[in-house]
C-alpha cells in the first residue's frame, strides 16, 4: 500500500509553475548552448548559395559602406546592392586614389594629386580642387572635409564645407614645428587632430597638435587646443574614433587621448616587440608584432587600452583588417584567415583561385566573396 501511495504520488501532473520553470531553464541551456557554438566554432569550407557575376576593372578595391558594396579603382566608383543593383556611379581620373569615410559620408581624394569628392548614400554631395597635391585628408559625418597640403618646406592645412567653401586654412612651416604626416578629423566636424614628424641631427620628436574650430578654440592661438611632443617615437597615423576620443599609432607606442576643449592622455600602450601591422576601426585596435624568435603575435584591444587577447598566428597574409563584424581577418588574396574577439580561429580557407574581398553577410556564417568577373554569397560549414 505504501509502494502504491509512492507511486501515485510520483506521476501526479507537473504544476504549471514548475512547467513554466523547467521551459525558461531549457531555453537558457538552449540559447547558451547556442551562443558558446557560435564563439568557439571553427570551420574549413563553405557552400556557395549564390553567385552574381560582374566585371572588373585593373586594380579595384572592394568594401562594405552603409550594407551596401562600393568599389573604387583610378578609373571611378561604383555602388552597388549585394545582388549587384546599381546605387549611383561616379567617374574621374585619379592616380592614387584613397577612401575615408564616416558615418553615411565617404571621401575619395587622390593622394598627390589635386581632386576629392565627397560621397553620400545617394551619390555626390561635392568636389573640392585644390591647387596643390594632397598628403592627406578626412571627412566628418556633416560632410565636412580636412585636406594636408604640402609644398617645398611648408605644410599647409584647410578644412572646407561639401560645397568647397574654406572653412579654415593655416601653414605648417616644417623647418619649426617638423613634417605634418597624417591628420584626422572628428565627427562633427569641428576638432582637427594632425601628426608632425621632425628629424634634427639624427634626433627624431613626433608631435601631436589638437585644433579646434568651435567656441572652445575661438579665443586660443591659432585654435590649438592642445599639444603633445614625444621624443624617439614616429607617429605615421592618428585617428577619431568618436566625436571625442581619439588615437596616434606610434612605431614603439598607441597613444589614446580624450576630450577635444583640453584634450589629455587617456592610456599609453607600449609595444616591445617589433611592429609589424596596425591597424583599427572604432571600438578596437590592433597589432600583428615579431618576437626575437620569429614569432608573430597578434594582439587586439579595445580604445580604453585593454588587451582583449593575445594570439600566435602563422598566418601569411598582406592585409589584415577589422571586419563590420569586429571580426580580425587576415589574407595575402588566396589564404584568408578570420579570428573572432575572443581570439578563436572561426575559418582558415585556400582560395587558390584568389579573391578581393570577404565581407560579413546575414548571419554569422554567411560571407559575400569578391573574386575575378563574380560575387559569391557563401555559408561556412
Amino acid at each position: 500500500m505504501e509502494e502504491l501511495e509512492q507511486f501515485e504520488k510520483f506521476n501526479q501532473p507537473i504544476s504549471k509553475k514548475t512547467r513554466n520553470i523547467l521551459l525558461v531553464a531549457i531555453a537558457i541551456c538552449i540559447i547558451v548552448a547556442y551562443s558558446l557554438y557560435r564563439v568557439f566554432a571553427s570551420f574549413d569550407d563553405f557552400e556557395v548559395t549564390a553567385t552574381i557575376e560582374q566585371k572588373d576593372a585593373a586594380q579595384t578595391n572592394y568594401m562594405d559602406f552603409q550594407e551596401n558594396l562600393l568599389s573604387y579603382s583610378r578609373d571611378g566608383a561604383f555602388y552597388t546592392d549585394y545582388s549587384g543593383n546599381l546605387i549611383w556611379n561616379e567617374t574621374y581620373e585619379m592616380t592614387n586614389p584613397q577612401l575615408e569615410s564616416c558615418s553615411d559620408k565617404l571621401l575619395i581624394y587622390d593622394k598627390t594629386g589635386t581632386k576629392a569628392l565627397i560621397q553620400g548614400v545617394t551619390g555626390n554631395i561635392g568636389t573640392v580642387n585644390t591647387t596643390l597635391p594632397i598628403v592627406d585628408a578626412d571627412v566628418s559625418s556633416n560632410g565636412r572635409v580636412a585636406i594636408l597640403m604640402q609644398e617645398n618646406n611648408t605644410g599647409y592645412l584647410s578644412l572646407y564645407e561639401s560645397s568647397g567653401e574654406v572653412v579654415a586654412s593655416g601653414e605648417v612651416h616644417t623647418e619649426n614645428t617638423g613634417y605634418p604626416v597624417s591628420l584626422a578629423l572628428s565627427a562633427d566636424g569641428e576638432n582637427l587632430m594632425v601628426s608632425l614628424i621632425n628629424i634634427n641631427d639624427g634626433d627624431v620628436k613626433s608631435t601631436i597638435v589638437f585644433y579646434n574650430f568651435g567656441s572652445p578654440g575661438e579665443k586660443k592661438e591659432n585654435n590649438i587646443v592642445g599639444n603633445f611632443s614625444y621624443s624617439d617615437l614616429i607617429i605615421p597615423e592618428v585617428d577619431y574614433v568618436n566625436n571625442d576620443d581619439a588615437v596616434a599609432f606610434g612605431d614603439k607606442e598607441i597613444i589614446l587621448y580624450s576630450g577635444t576643449k583640453a584634450p589629455k592622455v587617456k592610456e599609453e600602450v607600449f609595444v616591445t616587440s617589433e611592429m609589424k601591422s596596425v591597424f583599427h576601426n572604432d571600438k578596437y585596435f590592433g597589432l600583428v608584432t615579431t618576437k626575437d624568435d620569429g614569432t608573430n603575435l597578434l594582439c587586439v584591444y579595445n580604445m580604453n587600452g585593454t588587451k582583449k587577447y593575445e594570439k600566435e598566428i602563422n598566418a601569411t597574409y598582406t592585409k589584415v583588417c577589422f571586419n563590420k563584424t569586429n571580426e580580425v581577418l587576415l589574407t595575402d588574396g588566396e589564404n584568408v584567415t578570420l579570428y573572432t574577439m575572443l581570439g578563436v580561429k572561426k575559418f582558415s580557407y585556400d582560395f587558390t583561385s584568389g579573391i578581393y574581398q570577404i565581407i560579413p553577410w546575414e548571419s554569422y556564417r554567411s560571407y559575400v566573396i569578391i573574386e575575378q568577373g563574380k560575387m559569391e554569397r557563401i555559408r561556412l560549414k
